[in-house]
């Protein structure tokens, strides 16, 4: 299965509206999708949002398609909930933004920044305060420098 593949990490500042701007690193790893458009999804392990394309959307159906034989149907329900209920498909506009939903940007814990981490086939959407908290080093050492950049404490 052919795969956009998500490499780099940008900050973007969220406004009052919740309007962020996609970074190119994810925008060109979505060409020539269109019209222009990325998932969000709650992350299952960690306290951040997962961005991909209409590829990884199929790879973890199939993931969870896979894990549905022998599942306990409980956990399965709640899985496929928060897979896909917890998740949108958002265009993005000209210049490149989206709009968070309330949900999302709740579960996501995005205040006023939004930091963006290439993961391969996906890319990872944080609060750069909470990533200096839980993140492994190198997810620590991301947030700190955009933190130190924009004046704040990292």
């Amino acid at each position: 299965m052919d795969s956009e593949i998500f490499q780099g990490n940008a900050l973007s500042a969220v406004d009052g509206k919740s309007r962020l701007s996609i970074p190119a690193f994810i925008r060109n790893a979505l060409i020539p999708a269109e019209p222009r458009h990325i998932h969000l999804t709650v992350h299952g392990r960690a306290p951040c949002l997962m961005v991909h394309g209409d590829n990884y959307s199929a790879h973890m159906l199939a993931e969870l398609d896979k894990r549905e034989n022998g599942a306990d149907p409980d956990a399965f329900d709640d899985a496929e909930r928060g897979l896909w209920g917890m998740s949108e498909r958002l265009n993005c506009d000209a210049g490149g933004r989206i709009v968070l939903s309330g949900l999302l940007r709740e579960e996501g814990r995005i205040e006023d920044m939004a930091l963006f981490v290439g993961r391969g086939r996906y890319a990872e959407l944080w609060n750069p305060k909470v990533a200096v908290e839980v993140g492994g080093d190198r997810l620590k050492t991301i947030a700190s420098y955009y933190l130190r950049q924009r004046g704040g404490k990292a």
